[in-house]
């Protein structure tokens, strides 16, 4: 989810607070597809992943895929299936992935339907669909390499990456700075105000629950929170990790006090702590 989005959202729902409010929230307004990157002249930078990363296409009931496979030669580390926040693109933010993620293994990413040069539509029945293909593709390359699966979501990727990893046994779960919930994102937005605004959300965004989602997941599960999102507050990384551990799973909460919604990565004792997390038990 982006911050422009959520600002969306609750700019609307404190509209006449003086009384009890009703507003709508579709679908739509979370993502942020081709289409309306180019309408809200949101300019992305090009920051490509490495020029010798491999390009690979994959078929879905939408479409096509693509996705990128970033091989380090490493002995058999992780395979992590990234799976990016709301305005990631691999042409536009494959770069910042890979230099996340690749010290900890090799990287597979993907752009969303109606991201980047996926086919398809933005919404979540489309994100999950080619999330299934994806997590699939991975599983059989760690598989045949002998590697773990993490599934590493970032923002609404781990909305994406929390409903497939328990249908291919993700070795490992990363969850970094996101929410348990559409419901919840809105109502830390709103805050105070939240009694007295009655909010209809669309269907698929009422359904969004990743700690149900994970019911049965028997991989680790790492939160990453971020002290200074203000598109994600950290309250719904806290909130997220006690109702995980609430369902019974392994989980450890890493607080980045210093960081902000998208530059968890860049912290100086990012690479050590998530290094000592992944490592197994």
């Amino acid at each position: 989810m982006s911050n422009a989005s959520l600002k969306f959202v609750a700019v609307v729902l404190l509209i006449g607070l003086g009384g009890c409010f009703k507003v709508d929230v579709p679908e739509g307004n979370f993502f942020y597809p081709n289409e309306r990157v180019t309408a809200e002249n949101i300019l992305l930078p090009s920051a490509p992943p490495p020029s010798d990363a491999q390009a690979l296409t994959l078929s879905y009931e939408g479409g096509t895929i693509a996705a990128t496979r970033i091989r380090t030669n490493a002995a058999p580390r992780p395979l992590i299936l990234f799976c990016g926040g709301n305005l990631f693109r691999r042409a536009s933010g494959g770069a910042s992935a890979a230099n996340k993620l690749s010290p900890f293994g090799d990287v597979l990413m993907f752009d969303y339907p109606g991201y980047g040069d996926t086919d398809g539509t933005a919404n979540f029945a489309g994100f999950e669909a080619v999330g299934r293909v994806m997590a699939r593709e991975a599983r059989a390359q760690a598989d045949a390499e002998g590697r773990p699966l993490i599934a590493w979501g970032h923002s609404l990727g781990g909305i994406v990456c929390s409903a497939i990893a328990n249908e291919v046994d993700a070795d490992g779960l990363v969850l970094e700075t996101t929410t348990p919930s559409a419901r919840a994102a809105i109502d830390e937005m709103v805050g105070l105000a939240r009694p007295l605004v009655r909010v209809n959300m669309a269907p698929a965004l009422a359904a969004v629950d990743v700690p149900g989602s994970l019911d049965g997941y028997e991989g680790r599960i790492i939160v990453l929170e971020a002290g200074k999102d203000d598109t994600l507050p950290p309250a719904l990384s806290r909130r997220l990790a006690r109702e995980l551990r609430a369902r019974g799973h392994d989980v450890e909460n890493l607080a980045f006090p210093q960081a902000g919604h998208n530059d968890v990565g860049q912290q100086p004792d990012f690479e050590s702590r998530i290094a000592a997390a992944l490592t197994p038990r």
